[in-house]
């Protein structure tokens, strides 16, 4: 259990690393209800020293503490492995919305949105932890985590369309930030959805209002959204997914060895969220 919850920890601290670097990037103001760490005055730039020092503890604790086991590099190969993929999809996210250039709408498609949030998201938060789990338990059947990802995957890409949904549509002080995908001209769930579904005025209205940073700006923004019915859509969409992770989830029995319970608790987690 000690060597378990170690794990644990070098799964914060990489989350740590990446969430201060995103901060930084996305000029966030809060995170968790409290200032960014950059945006404190005794940090600042030095942030960007302070977050390589976070992803290098991750592997100062695997060193320390699993030099000895037999998947001891298993476990680094797959740190290594899910920093890299993060990184894909912190670049793809950035290049769907250059600094200092307005949103690239032929780019917010569904499925480069699909691929952003699987690498930026999807396999830190929920393939990483899982299948270091698994290798602790000195499961190694390349079929049994290939199964376990996809699953995971889907999980993951559930939690952050519910978090685009809560930057735009969520209350600032439940989920402890303030929302910015819109001022920044994010490619997120309620644009691509909006985008799909809206008319050439509609649209002419997003083009001419979405990534500005100006009050006036993003309400325009969420009355199209509003005139959409985008959250109603997205209740649709958040049931319609959860509905076909408890599919595959079921289908474990027969594929697998896998514990149906562990995918059904962290689903169960982010079910209907509201932070």
């Amino acid at each position: 259990m000690e060597l378990a919850r170690v794990l644990g920890w070098t799964v914060e601290f990489l989350q740590a690393a990446f969430l201060v670097t995103d901060d930084m990037m996305d000029q966030s103001s809060k995170r968790r209800g409290k200032p960014c760490w950059y945006k404190l005055d005794h940090v600042g730039l030095m942030s960007c020293n302070d977050a390589n020092l976070l992803e290098q503890e991750v592997y100062h604790m695997i060193q320390l503490f699993f030099h000895y086991k037999p998947y001891y590099q298993k476990l680094v190969d797959l740190m290594h492995e899910t920093t890299r993929y993060t990184a894909y999809g912190q670049c793809m996210d950035m290049l769907s919305s250059p600094p200092n250039e307005p949103a690239q709408f032929v780019l917010f498609t569904a499925d480069r949105y699909n691929t952003i949030i699987k690498y930026k998201t999807a396999f830190y938060s929920f393939v990483l932890p899982v299948r270091l789990a698994m290798y602790m338990s000195l499961c190694n059947s390349q079929d049994e985590h290939k199964l376990a990802e996809t699953i995971l995957l889907k999980i993951g890409h559930l939690f952050q369309m519910q978090d685009d949904y809560l930057d735009c549509f969520g209350d600032p002080d439940t989920i402890g930030k303030i929302g910015t995908d819109i001022q920044e001209g994010k490619c997120c769930w309620p644009i691509v959805k909006a985008l799909e579904m809206c008319d050439q005025n509609q649209r002419q209205t997003l083009d001419t209002n979405y990534g500005i940073n100006d009050e006036k700006c993003v309400a325009i923004v969420k009355e199209i959204y509003h005139e959409l019915n985008i959250q109603e859509v997205y209740t649709e969409c958040e049931e319609c997914i959860y509905n076909d992770i408890c599919v595959m989830i079921d289908d474990l029995k027969f594929k697998s060895n896998l514990c149906p319970v562990i995918f059904y608790e962290m689903l169960d987690k982010i079910y209907k969220r509201v932070k």
